[in-house]
């Protein structure tokens, strides 16, 4: 019999990495689990991946017992990078330095640091970020007070020239607080539509608009329909990785931010300024039809 590519040991790293208490897998739903299995050319929802349980932990158990190299660190490392881009916060450095090396072991080519996470296993959604070019005209479509949009197009351009010298994490940081004006602008040109939506969507009064989180902006745009999905995934990815201006944040995840991190902040600002430009024109119209 062919010994098992995932030993007891090597279980308990997986488990802790990817929260897999009562059964669950991160956030995947049945769904999104069977999907993110069938890229991998893996029928999770077979029976023989049940026999102890058809939970998604469980099942995801079985996998690791019953397959083998490469396939199992293709897995390994599209699962670790799940977790980067939905949840980086809260991982023990010694657990995710373990499973990295046990993805690569395996056949995986799992990623370097938690600056990763922008790079989830939707390989489409990050090409067409990419593919956007930074255009200052845009931002004087954006329904922002002019004085704004200039503040914001200098620190995007003070962004790009921090990418051209590797200065990464100044990059990321930059990007984040571009992002967050964008949204106040935006949302302070329709206040009582984003504090409508902010109650609803957290179940309590919304607090004045300068002290909204960058959580809280990305969560309501989003649920608006005024950002799109991939906005929304990136940019609550950019906005984990811009905490990491505090350097007690940055030590406890290991952050360490790279030339991919930075590119993918500076595109995730230039979508959503897409975004809220083609946003603020449906608006208009919707509000000309009432």
């Amino acid at each position: 019999m062919i010994p098992a590519a995932v030993t007891t040991l090597d279980l308990r790293v997986i488990e802790s990495v990817l929260e897999m208490g009562g059964g669950y897998v991160l956030d995947f739903t049945n769904q999104t689990f069977s999907d993110f299995f069938r890229e991998h050319g893996v029928d999770i929802d077979d029976e023989r991946f049940s026999v102890d349980g058809a939970s998604k932990a469980n099942r995801l158990r079985c996998f690791f017992r019953t397959s083998r190299p490469p396939l199992t660190g293709r897995v390994l490392a599209g699962l670790l990078q799940h977790r980067l881009a939905s949840k980086p916060q809260g991982l023990r450095p010694e657990d995710l330095e373990k499973y990295r090396q046990l993805a690569v072991r395996l056949g995986g080519e799992a990623p370097r640091d938690a600056s990763a996470g922008l790079a989830t296993d939707n390989a489409s959604a990050e090409a067409a970020l990419l593919r956007r070019v930074f255009r200052p005209e845009l931002f004087a479509r954006l329904p922002i007070d002019v004085a704004m949009s200039r503040i914001l197009v200098e620190r995007l351009n003070e962004a790009q020239r921090c990418i051209d010298a590797k200065a990464y994490l100044a990059a990321v940081i930059l990007c984040g607080s571009v992002l967050e004006g964008m949204c106040l602008g935006y949302g302070s040109r329709n206040i009582e539509r984003v504090n409508r939506c902010y109650a609803e969507r957290f179940k309590k009064p919304p607090r004045q608009l300068p002290e909204w989180r960058l959580q809280e902006w990305v969560d309501v745009l989003a649920h608006l329909g005024d950002l799109s999905p991939n906005v929304e995934k990136f940019g609550h990815g950019l906005r984990d990785f811009r905490n990491y201006v505090h350097p007690s944040e940055q030590l406890a995840h290991g952050f360490s931010p790279d030339a991919h991190t930075a590119r993918i902040g500076f595109q995730v600002v230039i979508a959503a300024a897409e975004d809220l430009v083609r946003a603020a024109g449906a608006v208009v119209n919707r509000t000309g039809q009432d």
